[in-house]
C-alpha cells in the first residue's frame, strides 16, 4: 500500500494549475490589446496669422488653422481665433466673404445652390481660381480640382467675362481663349491637350504683367 501523501504535496498541483490558468489569461489579454486597432492620433492645429472679411466689409485679424484633417474643408469653411487666448471657431461662407493666410487668399463664390470659397492662384486683370473637392479619379476616391477665371476689366461685347466662369480641365485652352485673345502668343504657348496648373498660372501672371506694363 502506498503511503498517504502529505497535505503540502496535495496542494502543489492545484497551485500549479492556477498559475498556468493565470498565464493563459494574461497572454490572451495581451493579444487582445495588441490586436485592437489604435485610433489615429489627431494632429495639433497649426495656426498662421490671417484675416477674414465680413459681409459688412470689416476685416477681422487673428489666426487661421492651416492643417484641417480634410484639405478640402478650406474651400467650405475655416477655423479661426481672434487671439491666442480664444478658442478656435468655425467660420463659414455665411460669416466671411473672403479670408487668407500665408499668402493664400480665398473669396466667396456662389456655385449654383452652394456657396464655396475659391483660392486665387493668379491676380490682376485676369484672376485665376481653384476649388478643391472630394471626388474620384479613375474610380478611386481622390481630391479633385475645378478652375475658374475672371477678366476684371472686360467691357463691351466681352463684359460677361467680368463674371467668374468655370474653366474645363479638358478643354481649358479653348475656354481661356476669350480671356487671353489680345495676347495670342501667350495663349498659343499653352499645351492643347495637357492641363498643368502651374503652367497656366504662370501664363496668366505673364499676361497680367504685360497688360500692366502696356497700360502705363
Amino acid at each position: 500500500m502506498n503511503k498517504a501523501q502529505s497535505p503540502e504535496r496535495l496542494s502543489i498541483k492545484p497551485i500549479t494549475q492556477m498559475k498556468k490558468l493565470l498565464s493563459i489569461i494574461f497572454a490572451a489579454s495581451a493579444f487582445v490589446a495588441v490586436a485592437q486597432p489604435k485610433k489615429a492620433p489627431k494632429m495639433a492645429p497649426i495656426l498662421s496669422e490671417g484675416y477674414y472679411v465680413t459681409a459688412k466689409n470689416d476685416t477681422i485679424r487673428g489666426e487661421v488653422q492651416t492643417n484641417p484633417e480634410d484639405e478640402t474643408e478650406l474651400y467650405r469653411q475655416f477655423m479661426f481665433k481672434v487671439n491666442k487666448n480664444a478658442k478656435l471657431a468655425a467660420i463659414s461662407t455665411k460669416k466671411a466673404v473672403a479670408y487668407g493666410f500665408d499668402g493664400r487668399n480665398f473669396i466667396q463664390f456662389k456655385d449654383g445652390e452652394e456657396t464655396i470659397y475659391l483660392e486665387r492662384l493668379a491676380g490682376g486683370r485676369i484672376n485665376f481660381f481653384e476649388y478643391k473637392f472630394n471626388g474620384k479619379i479613375d474610380g478611386f476616391p481622390a481630391v479633385e480640382s475645378a478652375y475658374y477665371a475672371q477678366d476684371t476689366r472686360a467691357e463691351g461685347a466681352d463684359a460677361g467675362l467680368k463674371q467668374i466662369q468655370k474653366i474645363s480641365n479638358k478643354f481649358y485652352k479653348k475656354d481661356l481663349k476669350p480671356f487671353m485673345k489680345d495676347q495670342p502668343m501667350i495663349w498659343s504657348d499653352l499645351d492643347k491637350f495637357t492641363f498643368n496648373k502651374q503652367t497656366v498660372t504662370n501664363a496668366i501672371n505673364e499676361y497680367n504683367k504685360f497688360y500692366m506694363e502696356t497700360a502705363n
